[in-house]
């Protein structure tokens, strides 16, 4: 009689797999497969640089031509092109992710519950040297690296094979929206056309599309609901402890009524800067405001507590 097969979903810590370009069809093997059965919906991601990133700033599209007239006053005399804040700061996130030639992608498959899926975290190790660098290396002298990092567009074809995108019963969360989302949405597109693509609105349909159901921990920390309640993760954030944000989103979406609190939040993602409107940035609440909100309940709590005291005595 066979043993049992090991339990996919594993209570506990789990362990991180590293993946290489030697290993990365085995283990797209397994992903693609629990992505299939469904039976661990919600994929948290995350990225880092084990390469810092060189700092690229994008130029400003003009810049103004002063001439003196006769009458000794400078003026303009080429127009600059109106640009939103929002929409350089978008510059700016093309701008540092396409900078990063190597990175790494954490991904972990979590049923409701939160076990990850074979007790597995895994993490790329993406990026391909360009070959004028592997040109240059050889000249020095440098020896060619015996682990070779794993190619993103194989990471892409996997999920869309397996329907991981385009698929509203996967529910992807990131804790640093905008950027963690432009590295795995440029895994799916032509490098050279990466390249020339810097639109924020652009952006914004793309990380719909890919990911129908895409929430940013952080985002649901520190921004109200449409109806005015408090951040749904507020609470979290301020235990301070490293998973309590996603312990705490896996709770709401248990709630019969997330969906229907979910309404607004679903695609909005942090540093993005495309809800940072003047018509919503009232749903904004600092850590000061926070701090504030929670003496006043406190004080006020306080108080009535000394009333009902004082009325029970008789004072």
């Amino acid at each position: 009689m066979s043993p049992p097969p090991p339990p996919k979903a594993c209570a506990g810590r789990a362990r991180v797999v590293e993946v290489w370009a030697h290993n990365e069809e085995a283990e797209l093997a397994r992903i693609s497969d629990l992505f299939r059965e469904l039976e661990f919906p919600v994929a948290v991601m995350a990225t880092s640089y084990d390469v810092p990133s060189r700092p690229v700033m994008p130029r400003a599209p003009r810049t103004p031509n002063l001439h003196a007239g006769a009458d000794g006053v400078y003026r303009i005399t080429d127009r600059v092109p109106f640009r939103y804040a929002l929409d350089y700061s978008c510059d700016c996130l093309h701008a540092r992710v396409r900078a990063a030639r190597f990175f790494q992608m954490s991904l972990a498959l979590l049923d409701r519950d939160g076990r990850p899926a074979l007790g597995r975290i895994w993490r790329f190790h993406l990026g391909v040297p360009r070959a004028e660098d592997e040109r240059f290396l050889a000249e020095l002298g440098v020896e060619e690296a015996s682990v070779r990092r794993a190619d993103r567009s194989r990471l892409a074809g996997a999920l869309t094979e397996c329907c991981a995108i385009y698929n509203s019963r996967v529910t992807w969360v990131t804790s640093d929206g905008a950027e963690d989302t432009l590295h795995l949405l440029d895994c799916f597109q032509n490098p050279l056309l990466v390249r020339r693509t810097t639109d924020r609105r652009q952006l914004i349909r793309s990380s719909r599309t890919f990911f129908p159901e895409l929430y940013d921990l952080r985002f649901l920390a520190e921004w109200r609901t449409l109806s005015g309640e408090e951040p749904p993760l507020l609470a979290a954030a301020k235990s301070g402890t490293p998973d309590a944000l996603l312990r705490g989103f896996l709770a709401l979406t248990r709630e019969p009524a997330f969906a229907e609190r979910m309404v607004g939040y679903n695609g909005m993602l942090f540093g993005l800067g495309h809800c940072d409107t003047s018509d919503i940035q009232r749903f904004y609440t600092s850590y000061e405001e926070q701090e504030t909100r929670v003496k006043e309940q406190r004080a006020a709590v306080n108080q009535n507590s000394s009333l009902s005291t004082s009325n029970a005595f008789g004072f």
